[in-house]
């Protein structure tokens, strides 16, 4: 390995953590915020009262809170604690990274303008999002969460309340989500950033000639790159020898699954549910794109 080799595994570390870090920053700023001045169960009050009607509003929510998949973690685990709805907050912590503003614009940016591969990319990340709502959907959060020795009042002195201003309590609770889940981010940086530098191009060249290949390879890269949502649309644009329909697996998986969000999904919840966010979304995606490639052609 030569030094060049390593100035760039480096430089790609870097750049994977400095563009999550601020998305991670805010969703865990948003996690504090909803953490003290959320009233307990005023979030489910706010919600529709049946399954779908749930569900619905958490595909949704992205449009209003929009959030990268760095910060989405934290903030669910803080949401489902003051009282949301599980089957809201699964699909608004998976859907929400790509149902937003931003990154339906750098989408369509990124494609120069075809609405085609927006709303493709939008109902592939729906599809996945809403049906996880549905399995999951009626269990409690405490049935999902995996115990935390955050359960232990913050204040340490076991009376729960929230002591000194909101605002110092706000700071307090997003430094401890923060540094909690920031860990997950550059294990997962270094991990890419492997992936990234020491993988030969000449091994995707020849997947991206067959569609039943290009498609599982374009989601291992996905989970392996691990690019913001709202930048990734960018990286599989520039990835031309392969087909739309990879493109769009790419697009659909990453932002629900790559190596910054499997280590914090082990830490947030539960083993069952691990496995199901990990291979509900994979599989579907899977089916929906390589029918696509055959549409396609």
């Amino acid at each position: 390995m030569d030094l060049n080799t390593l100035h760039t595994f480096a430089a790609v570390v870097t750049a994977i953590v400095l563009e999550a870090a601020p998305f991670l920053l805010l969703g865990s700023l948003a996690a504090g915020l909803v953490e003290v001045l959320a009233p307990e169960g005023a979030l489910e009050r706010l919600l529709p009262a049946s399954l779908p009607g749930r569900i619905l509003a958490g595909l949704l929510a992205g449009l209003i809170l929009p959030s990268c998949e760095c910060g989405m973690v934290p903030l669910a685990r803080r949401l489902l604690r003051k009282g949301l709805p599980v089957a809201a907050a699964v699909p608004y912590m998976l859907a929400g990274p790509v149902v937003n503003p931003v990154c339906l614009l750098s989408t369509w940016v990124a494609y120069r303008g075809d609405w085609t591969m927006v709303l493709l990319r939008v109902a592939l990340v729906l599809l996945p999002a809403g049906a996880l709502g549905w399995i999951l959907g009626r269990k409690q959060a405490s049935e999902i969460l995996a115990p935390s020795l955050e359960t232990v009042e913050a204040c340490g002195c076991g009376c729960g309340a929230a002591h000194g201003p909101r605002l110092w309590a706000v700071l307090r609770h997003a430094a401890e989500e923060f540094l909690d889940m920031g860990r997950f981010l550059v294990f997962g940086a270094l991990a890419s950033a492997a992936f990234k530098v020491f993988l030969p191009q000449a091994a995707l060249e020849s997947l991206a000639g067959t569609p039943a290949l290009a498609v599982p390879a374009m989601m291992l890269l996905a989970v392996l790159l691990s690019v913001c949502s709202q930048a990734d649309a960018f990286v599989a644009a520039s990835l031309t020898m392969f087909p739309r329909s990879a493109h769009l697996a790419f697009l659909a998986l990453g932002p629900m699954l790559d190596l910054k969000l499997v280590p914090a999904y082990l830490t947030v919840f539960r083993w069952p549910v691990f496995r199901v966010l990990v291979w509900v979304p994979a599989a579907l995606i899977f089916v929906l794109c390589l029918g696509l490639g055959l549409v396609w052609g």
